[in-house]
């Protein structure tokens, strides 16, 4: 039975796994909606049937390549029973969205990075890598926003330099 909060939940998983580069078929669509309504971890089987019940093409190996997929993404749980079967169920969103933020904050460190190294080749950074020297204190700087980049610069192996007035 679909409701408006099915409706919301199905949306914002559609969301969750177009975010993470999945592409969602209607087979896809159909096993995110059999996810939703089940009430607790349930083998590929009767998540078929679920999905079929949604898209009649819904095919088994379908199924277990998503759930694979959806598993790696850290959108589904996998549980191995003592059987051998495999019974999954939704990741709650804050660990899902967790682990989606830890690569976000990796793809971001590597812009920041990048924009460290233009700002080193206009002579506004130096590369400290080699140096195990800290950077210097900044809590006695008056402007907070360069005291960020200061911080930033640091962690990431560089330290801002003097400012070149003949540049601008």
């Amino acid at each position: 039975m679909k409701t408006e909060t099915t409706d919301g939940a199905l949306i914002a998983l559609q969301r969750r796994c177009k975010a993470q580069g999945l592409v969602l078929t209607p087979s896809r669509h159909a096993i995110l909606s059999a996810l939703l309504e089940q009430q607790e971890a349930r083998d590929a089987v009767p998540l078929l049937q679920a999905a079929q019940a949604h898209h009649s093409q819904t095919s088994i190996g379908t199924v277990y390549r998503f759930l694979r997929e959806l598993e790696q993404r850290g959108v589904v749980e996998a549980h191995l029973q003592p059987h051998g079967r495999t019974r999954w169920h939704l990741r709650e969103v804050a660990l899902a969205d967790a682990a989606h933020a830890a690569s976000d904050i990796r793809s971001m460190v590597a812009q920041v990075q990048a924009f460290l190294k233009t700002l080193e080749q206009l002579g506004l950074t130096q590369d400290d890598n080699t140096s195990n020297m800290a950077s210097e204190p900044f809590g006695n700087n008056p402007h907070r926003t360069l005291a960020v980049l200061h911080e930033i610069a640091g962690h990431l192996g560089y330290r801002l330099l003097p400012s070149r007035r003949h540049l601008l």
